[in-house]
């Protein structure tokens, strides 16, 4: 079971950061959405990186780690914090109260080198994580070029934790109509359920798609072929000056 400090941990970070010399140390943990109502943070996610992926393995309490890993999503941080949010992972993910899994899942997708694909697609298909794996699995297109992807991916359309991210990634790595046949194969394992609902419903909108493309293709070759039978591109009247 995992042990939360007493300690001020927030207060700790923001130590380190401005022991470092980091811009807006005082600010971090603070998230601005709306300027007009809030000031803007001076915080300088950047240069804090190096240090926050430093303290990450330090840290214990849940709502410190959320914080770094929301920090640790900017380009920055990839792909040097992805060995601490790797290991933060494992020993946060699977814990459901609270979002500092699927916080760490999301950085840690971000941050991921194609190296380390593996490491990634084990985590997304372990159920032990749960729900924490959504944005991991939804992260798995940067991964397209990996054979085990396209694999990884059709059993998670069957899962009921990631389903509806795995079948958006699906679509991502193998196309709509790949995509479609899949789905209809959850349908078919799994009637009258969740899963047939969400195969179903994302079938009717890939289906419209394909439709669209279709029609829109058609539209172009009869354009082309009208073009060709009239003897090619028209010509702009000639504007007298």
């Amino acid at each position: 079971m995992t042990v939360v400090s007493t300690t001020d941990e927030r207060a700790l970070v923001r130590r380190l950061l401005a022991d470092r010399s980091v811009a807006g140390a005082e600010d971090f943990g603070r998230f601005v959405n709306d300027h007009r109502y809030f000031g803007t943070s001076s915080f300088d996610s950047k240069a804090a990186t190096p240090v926050l992926i430093e303290a990450l393995p330090r840290l214990t309490d849940p709502g410190v780690i959320e914080i770094v890993a929301l920090h640790l999503k900017n380009p920055a941080a990839r792909p040097a914090a992805f060995g601490a949010l790797h290991s933060s992972f494992l020993e946060w993910g699977a814990v459901r109260r609270g979002r500092v899994g699927w916080q760490l899942g999301q950085a840690l997708v971000n941050a991921a080198p194609i190296r380390e694909a593996s490491l990634v697609l084990g985590i997304a298909t372990d159920s032990v994580y749960g729900t924490n794996r959504q944005p991991v699995v939804l992260g798995l297109p940067r991964f397209r070029r990996v054979p085990e992807t396209e694999r990884a991916l059709r059993e998670l359309i069957h899962d009921i934790d990631v389903a509806q991210q795995a079948m958006y990634a699906l679509r991502r790595v193998a196309g709509p109509q790949l995509t479609i046949e899949a789905l209809e194969d959850v349908r078919s394992a799994h009637p009258d359920s969740t899963l047939e609902r969400l195969a179903r419903r994302e079938i009717r909108k890939m289906s419209r798609t394909l439709r669209r493309h279709e029609a829109d293709t058609a539209a172009d070759t009869a354009t082309s072929d009208a073009l060709s039978a009239a003897g090619g591109e028209p010509q702009l009247d000639a504007i007298s000056a």
